[in-house]
């Protein structure tokens, strides 16, 4: 008898700072993949850049093996072609650099493989937070002012505070331009505070914002669909009520204050409006599967701060929360995205 079941490789782990988070999201997405539907396997990116991959009766070439190391950056380290070809399917549950910047989608489209997510250029412009604002802002939605640091070499305090009073002012938000979760992210209330904010940006990238806080309320909005290709539909809405001054890692992952409330206290007229913010954003950016973009509400205008192109899916993560509001349990949020993917595929 056939073997209709799609064979998908849950990809978790690598070489960023999210690596944890991934991991989480990697064993929540796995666990929930329906046993019916898929024979599935768990891949491990380490640190070191080794690929380890368990599962039952997994057949690569002539050998069965429960754990294999596989490799994809040298010969002697990553995956081989052959290898990845005996999966119909990756679905990505990195986060970060080399998950979530278009690197890794650059190699599964060389190797021919389908995987879910958004692709290269919508990667890598999604991961870049100052060129994602410049570019939504042309298209009229609002924006933070920021100011763009890319030499930790020649800081200059006395200038940048001289840029920010004339340009920003205090407070202002500093943060990494490629990271996520938060990561080295402060609010800089004074110059006193500026030097050490800006050391721990630039300790997680070779660029920094210097960005304009926007106090208002924090809302989120999830899309699914393929930007050129299926009609795309909006999420509930969450709105994030932090007992930090921002939606700080700690208050992500950690705290118990934190409130998210799915769907978001906000009229429906609000609500539709960030929905529909939410889907121009994907478009225009050209996503594809699911997406998650972030606003701050002030006197009832949405500020876009940044797109997530590979949203985390553990158990603490808001777009899971936002699919449960709309109705879906996990599995069928997760088999919405592999047929988005799949959906994708045929295009290329």
């Amino acid at each position: 008898m056939p073997n209709n079941k799609i064979k998908i490789a849950v990809i978790s782990g690598g070489l960023s700072n999210e690596r944890e988070v991934s991991i989480k999201t990697g064993q929540q997405v796995f666990s929930n993949l329906s046993d019916e539907n898929y024979d599935k396997f768990l891949v491990e990116m380490t640190q070191d850049g080794r690929w380890l991959l368990s599962g039952d009766n997994l057949k690569l070439g002539t050998k069965f093996s429960e754990t294999k190391a596989l490799t994809i950056m040298h010969p002697d380290k990553g995956i081989a072609k052959n290898d990845l070809k005996n999966f119909d399917i990756v679905f990505l549950a990195l986060h970060g650099k080399f998950g979530e910047d278009g690197k890794i989608q650059s190699i599964l489209d060389i190797l021919g493989i389908s995987y879910t997510g958004s692709g290269v250029l919508a990667s890598a412009l999604g991961m870049n937070k100052a060129k994602t604002i410049e570019f939504i802002s042309n298209t009229g939605i609002k924006t933070p002012k920021f100011l763009f640091l890319s030499d930790r070499q020649n800081i200059d305090l006395e200038k940048i505070n001289k840029l920010i009073v004339n340009d920003i002012n205090y407070p202002c938000i500093i943060k990494p331009n490629e990271s996520g979760s938060s990561i080295g992210i402060n609010v800089v209330n004074s110059f006193a505070d500026l030097e050490k904010a800006i050391k721990e940006a630039f300790n997680e990238d070779g660029q920094i914002l210097i960005e304009e806080f926007i106090k208002g309320r924090e809302v989120t909005c999830g899309v699914l669909g393929n930007s050129s290709q299926t009609e795309l539909k909006a999420l509930p809405p969450v709105e994030i009520i932090a007992d930090s001054t921002f939606f700080d890692y700690d208050a992500k992952y950690f705290s118990e204050k934190t409130q998210e409330i799915c769907p978001a206290d906000i009229s429906d007229k609000l609500t539709e409006e960030v929905q529909d913010l939410a889907k121009k954003i994907h478009k225009v950016i050209g996503c594809d599967g699911l997406t998650r973009s972030d606003f701050i509400l002030k006197d009832n205008k949405f500020y876009f701060l940044e797109i997530n192109t590979l949203p985390g899916l553990t158990e603490q993560s808001l777009c899971p929360k936002e699919a449960k509001a709309a109705g879906m349990t996990f599995a069928e949020f997760l088999d919405k995205q592999i047929k988005l993917a799949i959906e994708k595929n045929k295009k290329k």
